[in-house]
């Protein structure tokens, strides 16, 4: 399918955007802005970063650690690597788990870019990042009707904890997010997915992708 006919949209300018410093959690996943996902924090120097955000408001920003350390593992090691660009985040709601751990519920708003990193005196990590402009709105069609069946085959799967009334199959960048989140993808390429900042060219690369795991499946 080629999303062709669709409105051309202007491209941002890193000129025209904002700059912020983030608290960083680097995780072992991909979240796109509209995902949602829970974080257990257990360490001291990330239940005091979460403290002072719950107090405020502020956001957090959460990004794919390259070398597989999420920020809940690291003790005593150097910082993660991580990629370049991640999503800037809300707590939505937070809880206790089993074990008196504390959760949050943070859900994507905005894509950004990672200028520089740093740590705090407790080890806790920041970010100085541009803020990157929003995906054009562009929404979904007839033509989009096999995508978001997958979607929903998706989010039918047991081990799916995404609940319905989250997911908007409304726009392409939302729908595209959903499926780069929950396919079976390796992280690299849920980056790279991360990273296209048209919706329509990341639904056409999430298409062939589909098409080779359809042809992988067939002659297995």
């Amino acid at each position: 399918m080629w999303y062709r006919g669709r409105q051309p949209f202007l491209r941002y300018t890193e000129a025209a955007l904002s700059q912020c410093e983030l608290a960083l959690f680097p995780l072992s996943s991909v979240l796109f802005p509209g995902g949602v996902t829970t974080l257990c924090i257990r360490e001291a120097r990330h239940l005091d970063v979460i403290a002072k955000i719950l107090k405020t408001g502020d956001s957090l920003g959460v990004v794919l650690a390259e070398d597989g350390q999420a920020a809940s593992s690291i003790v005593d090691k150097n910082a993660p690597h991580v990629a370049r660009v991640g999503s800037r985040c809300t707590v939505q709601n937070f809880d206790q788990n089993d074990q008196g751990q504390l959760t949050i519920e943070i859900q994507a708003q905005q894509k950004f870019k990672i200028l520089d990193t740093f740590e705090d005196k407790q080890r806790a990590m920041f970010a100085q990042v541009l803020l990157m402009t929003p995906e054009p709105v562009i929404e979904t069609g007839p033509e989009d009707e096999s995508l978001i069946d997958i979607l929903e085959h998706l989010l039918a799967h047991p081990a799916v904890k995404i609940a319905r009334h989250q997911i908007d199959y409304q726009h392409l960048a939302n729908l595209g997010g959903r499926l780069a989140e929950l396919l079976p993808l390796k992280n690299t390429v849920r980056q790279r997915m991360l990273e296209i900042h048209d919706p329509v060219v990341r639904l056409n690369h999430l298409e062939k992708i589909l098409d080779q795991l359809q042809t992988e499946a067939e002659t297995s």
